[in-house]
């Protein structure tokens, strides 16, 4: 495996020891690997054990799971990948490649080089749409879901409860980035440290009063940072993802986490995804917003620990 000393995986602010109770230094190891179309793409992989594949969200980063990371891998084999076109991953000339179904065909690819023959899933967001594509086409090498805060189908059509929100939205933007792709992106870079932006991804995102502020600053930055040309992109993908025809035919036991105050993905969302998958397990979590598992990391990584333990 290679190692590099790439950028780090971002800390949260309350993150915990990288070391057993014993002391003992446990394994990290950052490198690229080939997708499944021979691109480079970045990966993590920290402790050892039982394998745990960590999926992010939309414009998201490794940062929204580092929490449970850090939790579970003194116990585990915590691995994570940055999506083509993201963060330390290499760009593909064609950005129509950069969808849903080949993050799924990427992770396949890093399971091979890593020499994983079953794991279980963690997704977050879109993350859940890229773990349920990888179950769906590789069901022998999923042992097991653990799907937060998504949904199996048009997962932004009731984006702030408004289901016409996101679609309207989206379509002017996709048009403006069409006909002047610089002036678009002259537009988006005038938007970074918007006090007025910023505030609204705390809002919609985060739980104020629970989240680390510099975790929420942290992420609001990525977003600012992101290429404007992939971010739309994706999007345009992931607005019209649908799992429903098949959900049901998953057979992998499955944890489903929602927050009760989640403004981007309602739990009557998830608490239908919990429907269509025979057996799956639900829990909401009070007070959480779309990302629980940052305003409550050990609540939510206790909730994670004890369906683990019913794998066993």
């Amino acid at each position: 495996m290679e190692t590099t000393p790439l950028k780090p995986r971002p800390r949260g602010a309350r993150r915990t020891h990288g070391s057993t109770s014993s002391g003992r230094a446990l394994p990290e190891i950052h490198g690229y690997y080939k997708g499944h179309d021979g691109l480079d793409l970045f990966y993590a992989s920290e402790g050892e054990g039982e394998p745990l594949i960590f999926c992010y969200g939309l414009v998201c980063s490794s940062l929204h799971w580092t929490y449970q990371i850090d939790h579970f891998k003194n116990s585990h084999q915590a691995v994570w990948f940055d999506y083509r076109g993201h963060h330390n991953s290499k760009s593909p000339e064609d950005l129509s490649s950069i969808n849903i179904p080949n993050f799924a065909s990427d992770l396949k690819a890093l399971f091979d080089h890593l020499k994983i023959e079953k794991a279980t899933l963690l997704g977050h967001s879109m993350g859940v749409s890229v773990a349920l594509e990888f179950a769906h086409r590789y069901p022998e090498r999923t042992k097991a879901l653990i799907l937060a805060n998504g949904t199996s189908q048009r997962p932004l059509e009731n984006l702030l409860h408004n289901p016409n929100l996101l679609p309207l939205g989206f379509d002017l933007l996709y048009q403006l980035y069409k006909a002047s792709p610089k002036l678009f992106a002259s537009l988006w870079n005038l938007q970074k440290g918007n006090p007025i932006a910023r505030a609204i991804v705390r809002l919609a995102g985060f739980n104020p009063h629970l989240a680390a502020k510099e975790d929420v600053e942290r992420y609001v930055s990525q977003i600012e940072e992101m290429d404007p040309g992939i971010f739309l992109q994706v999007l345009k993908d992931y607005q019209s993802y649908d799992a429903s025809p098949w959900v049901h035919t998953l057979k992998a036991p499955t944890l489903i986490l929602a927050g009760d105050q989640d403004l981007v993905t309602p739990p009557f969302q998830q608490k239908l995804l919990q429907q269509l998958i025979d057996g799956s397990q639900y829990v909401e979590i009070r007070h959480g917003s779309h990302c629980p598992q940052m305003d409550q990391p050990d609540f939510v990584s206790k909730k994670i620990e004890e369906f683990l333990k019913q794998l066993d």
